[in-house]
């Protein structure tokens, strides 16, 4: 099953909406759910939606129920995932996102920009409406998930290591990095034209693989079509720590 929602909106009303203003669920049941996201920027990327289109059909070959958003802009984008929330709750146990486009950090997250930023927008920092945080939607895609596979199919512009590592994620997720810092995406690998990335997912995934199991053989795909040139980062979610040990206590002076 694939939805399309197609409405206007913003991030700032986003993060409102994932905190309680909900739309009713559609009692959706699947054997996974996925976000699938592919931005070409007027075909400067042409190969991103070309790669989303067969993530999703993979995906949706496997039962999955799929939100595909094809050259999306932060309307489309926000709106949609305003309602993800709800709609996972009667998926299956494994989550994907997927997200091709036009990336970088930001405030100790990375974020994927919608089709509609415009440059003069980007160069005076106003893109709040025209990005969508990673940190949010592992948060919203996860909740009530076994597992949860998150993937930056983006050159991670503007990012050290340190960055990467600070992106906040629910403890059940992984986040796939699908090239390193100052790595190049190889593009347009087989006779589909499909990236690197979407090439080794799409010839690896199989519902009876564990989680470790797809990241581990889609990293080696990765590797073998690109001769070692393309290296994936994995993050590994983490639970939150709340407050800090207590001090050994001294023994008292006698």
């Amino acid at each position: 099953m694939r939805i399309r929602w197609f409405t206007t909106g913003a991030i700032a009303s986003l993060l409102l909406s994932l905190h309680g203003l909900l739309m009713p669920s559609v009692g959706i049941a699947s054997s996974g759910f996925a976000v699938v996201v592919g931005n070409s920027y007027d075909g400067f990327l042409p190969a991103a939606p070309r790669d989303a289109n067969a993530i999703a059909e993979k995906l949706e070959q496997n039962g999955f129920t799929v939100s595909l958003h094809l050259d999306a802009s932060g309307g489309e984008m926000a709106a949609a995932i305003s309602r993800i929330r709800d709609e996972v709750t009667a998926a299956g146990p494994l989550r994907i996102v997927y997200l091709s486009g036009f990336g970088m950090c930001m405030a100790d997250d990375l974020v994927l920009f919608a089709e509609d930023l415009q440059p003069e927008q980007f160069k005076t920092g106003q893109i709040g409406e025209f990005a969508i945080p990673v940190s949010v939607l592992a948060n919203t895609v996860t909740d009530g998930a076994d597992q949860a596979l998150i993937v930056f199919d983006a050159i991670p512009r503007q990012c050290t290591r340190d960055m990467i590592n600070a992106v906040k994620l629910p403890e059940n997720s992984v986040l796939l990095v699908t090239t390193d810092i100052g790595g190049d995406l190889l593009d347009g690998v087989d006779e589909g034209g499909v990236g690197v990335f979407a090439s080794a997912f799409t010839k690896s995934y199989s519902p009876d693989r564990t989680l470790s199991e797809l990241v581990a053989d889609v990293v080696a795909g990765i590797d073998q079509i690109t001769d070692g040139a393309q290296k994936p980062i994995v993050i590994e979610g983490t639970p939150e720590i709340e407050g800090t040990p207590e001090e050994e206590q001294k023994p008292e002076e006698k």
